[in-house]
């Protein structure tokens, strides 16, 4: 019995120790995993690119301007050029782009909201006669054409015509003047259906009555105004104005040490130019880069954080493996122990029992 016992309590030491290293293995095989992840971890946060804010020099430029006469021109580009210009015998170095105010007759055209047009016949009144709101138009059929100002409305009429070649007024400035110039054949009468008046800025404004022998009936004349109070006049008048305009031109840049434009010559002109140099920074798109990079910098902390939470979190998980592993370590040496003595004592069982045969 003793014998039996033995080799029973062995074999269930060799069992559970067995279970141990089976143990021990699935926990080194975890923290393998849990390095693995961890790894993965850091290299996704190595990987990352740190958000770095805007600068305003990225956003700030150097703009030129230079002056002919009163006319003040800034140059918007540019761009390196070797150009030869056989005429002048000239060889350019840049090719310029550049904006001006340029002075512009233009027509232009000048909505009333509900007019309140009234055509007055009053005998007592004199000859019939239009007006919108308080001001009195004038029949430019009762003009004189030999005055200074029949040659201005002239000129503004013309202007308008093309201008706005779809208005009432062209329209019948076409049937009066059809190669739209000013026909020495025409008289005053020709010109009975345009009307004019001086509206609150001074502008002298046009419009067509639509009355009968017009060329215009309908839409956007006084008399269709005065059937439909509620609908809008368009009038029109010509003015001097103020407009941009964009040139590009081969030019000679100097520039000084520093490479900043000093001066230029533009093509076909003799006459060198000094440059006013400023700089301007484009605030707005400044401050756009400058709430992405905030953006930017949120997203990228919530991500190492999010990667610091997850790497602890591993830790944690390693080192209550580690402490199992420790656990077990100690358990498995117990059992080696124990089965070394139970081994002592199956081999002393067998010595005896040999020994008994033998004597």
């Amino acid at each position: 019995m003793g014998m039996a016992a033995s080799q029973a309590r062995w074999i269930s030491l060799a069992a559970r120790k067995t279970n141990v290293e089976y143990e021990g293995q699935q926990i080194n095989q975890a923290r393998t995993a849990l390095s693995n992840q961890s790894s993965e971890l850091w290299n996704r946060l190595y990987q990352m690119d740190v958000p770095v804010p805007p600068s305003t020099t990225d956003y700030t430029k150097t703009k030129y301007t230079f002056n002919i006469g009163d006319s003040t021109k800034s140059i918007t580009d540019i761009q390196a050029a070797d150009y030869y210009d056989p005429d002048d015998g000239i060889t350019y170095n840049s090719y310029v782009t550049y904006t001006a105010d340029v002075i512009e007759y233009k027509g232009i055209r000048n909505t009333n909201s509900k007019p309140q047009v009234q055509h007055v016949t009053d005998p007592a009144e004199g000859d019939p006669y239009y007006m919108v709101g308080t001001r009195k138009l004038t029949s430019m059929g009762n003009c004189d054409p030999t005055s200074d100002n029949w040659d201005t409305y002239i000129v503004a009429l013309r202007q308008i015509a093309t201008d706005w070649p779809d208005s009432t007024v062209a329209k019948e400035w076409k049937k009066i003047n059809p190669d739209d110039t000013k026909d020495p054949s025409t008289t005053a009468k020709d010109y009975e259906h345009l009307h004019f008046w001086k509206d609150a800025q001074g502008n002298v404004n046009f419009a067509v009555d639509g009355a009968a022998g017009s060329a215009v009936t309908g839409n956007d004349t006084l008399e269709y105004c005065i059937s439909n109070p509620d609908e809008a006049l368009h009038s029109y008048y010509a003015q001097n104005q103020t407009v941009k305009q964009t040139l590009s031109k081969y030019a000679i840049v100097d520039y000084d040490s520093s490479g900043r434009a000093k001066t230029i010559q533009l093509e076909k002109s003799s006459a060198v130019y000094d440059l006013t140099t400023t700089t301007q920074t484009d605030d707005e798109a400044y401050n756009n880069a400058m709430n992405d990079y905030y953006y930017q910098k949120q997203v990228y902390e919530k991500r190492v954080q999010d990667i610091n939470a997850r790497t602890e979190q591993i830790q944690t998980e390693d080192r209550t493996l580690e402490l199992r592993l420790k656990q077990l370590d100690t358990e498995q040496n117990a059992l080696q122990t124990e089965m070394d003595a139970v081994h002592k004592v199956i081999s002393k069982n067998i010595e005896s029992t040999f020994k008994t045969f033998e004597s």
